[in-house]
């Protein structure tokens, strides 16, 4: 499923685990370098300016050459615009599995970074334009990107494309529930918290899997989303600017609900990260009391 060496990954969370290990006091430095030696792994992987530096840098060669190209065979119609912008979505898709990954063995180096999500802007771009017409809603657009951001962060491991995939399926969600007659209004709200839920628990056990090992960073991640979109479902200062802006309404139905769901659901997340020991759960629910104090306050 993934693009990446699976040795190498491996023996990056080995390493990873080590380190760890060896800053707690558990593990001697003899042995840590012992098992940085045995466990090689070969990626490419340069420090965070360094991949910010390479990705700028990529994305400016990039815009140039598809620029360069554009003055060549002048796409000036709608279709042969999206058409160029498909042909170099796929190009750099592939660029990106065989260059890239494969024979330069590029890994969170900034290049692969760029040319992946220039690629997939490429390509869901120029499907857009193809396939959808002008009156199409942002239901559309969202169910054209969903595979190819779902795609991308399993296969590629990035936790950009994991937030888009996670944001675009809330997304679709809430805009399908918005168009039930009569009902939208109720079902908005416990649609937002259904969706979190699930994915939530989702997440939770698929941390728990070793076969998963190398997307546990990307589980994490949607797992804490997952508790943040959860209580923003029922936050009632949401809930009331959702009904304002698509329903025109002044005053928020079961408003009792939506306040003691606003303030206990932040004590619960908390109390809950306590018992667990679960550090997200408790980072979340001080955030969510944070969230709280504001619903009062605005």
């Amino acid at each position: 499923m993934t693009a990446y060496n699976r040795e190498w990954l491996d023996a990056l969370l080995l390493k990873n685990a080590a380190q760890q290990w060896h800053d707690k006091g558990l593990l001697s430095k003899t042995k840590l370098l012992a098992i940085q030696t045995q466990h090689p792994s070969h990626f490419y992987s340069p420090n965070l300016f360094a991949r910010i530096g390479l990705a700028i840098f990529c994305l400016i060669l990039l815009l140039a050459t598809m620029g360069l190209f554009a003055l060549i065979v002048t796409p000036d119609t709608a279709i042969s615009a999206s058409l160029f912008s498909i042909f170099w979505g796929i190009l750099l898709i592939v660029a990106l599995d065989f260059w890239a990954v494969q024979t330069a063995r590029h890994f969170g180096s900034g290049i692969d970074d760029m040319i992946l999500y220039t690629g997939l802007s490429m390509l869901i771009g120029g499907l857009w334009y193809l396939l959808l017409p002008n009156t199409a809603g942002p239901l559309a657009y969202c169910c054209i990107a969903w595979p190819f951001l779902v795609a991308g962060c399993i296969r590629y491991l990035d936790h950009i494309l994991a937030v888009a995939a996670f944001c675009c399926s809330l997304l679709i969600i809430l805009l399908i529930v918005k168009d039930i007659p009569s009902l939208a209004l109720y079902l908005l709200p416990f649609a937002g918290m259904v969706f979190s839920g699930g994915v939530y628990w989702l997440t939770r056990r698929g941390q728990q899997r070793y076969n998963l090992r190398y997307w546990h960073k990307l589980l994490a991640l949607l797992e804490l989303l997952a508790g943040i979109t959860f209580y923003a479902s029922g936050n009632y200062w949401v809930v009331q600017q959702a009904g304002a802006a698509w329903f025109a309404l002044e005053q928020v139905p079961l408003a009792w609900f939506f306040w003691a769901f606003t303030f206990g659901v932040p004590v619960c997340y908390v109390v809950a990260g306590l018992y667990t020991r679960d550090r997200i759960l408790l980072d979340t629910g001080l955030g969510c009391i944070a969230a709280a104090v504001f619903t009062f306050r605005y």
